[in-house]
């Protein structure tokens, strides 16, 4: 006797997921905080083709993430800088 098993996809339909991302995608360009270049970009890639558009997320992922790490750890290092203060050697021989 043979019993059949069904398999069941516990994924969302792919209707599901673009309403739940075109849902982010509308709070993000009706958000006062949000920048303008993200508003922008947004309103761009809405009628880019999907694999064109994931191959330049990708470059500017790997263009721009290193670009403004490198740019922080920059400003960081220059505020610890110049908020060590400043403290004179003491002579060799010395103490105290």
């Amino acid at each position: 006797m043979k019993t059949s098993r069904q398999v069941v996809d516990l994924r969302p339909e792919p209707e599901l997921l673009l309403a739940a991302a075109e849902d982010r995608i509308t709070w993000v360009l009706e958000h006062p905080q949000m920048s303008d270049w993200l508003k922008q970009a947004l309103r761009s890639a809405d009628e880019a083709d999907p694999v064109v558009l994931q191959n330049d997320l990708e470059m500017i992922r790997h263009l721009l993430l290193p670009r403004c790490q490198a740019q922080i750890d920059l400003a960081v290092a220059k505020a610890s800088i110049a908020t060590v203060p400043c403290v004179p050697a003491r002579p060799s021989g010395t103490n105290r």
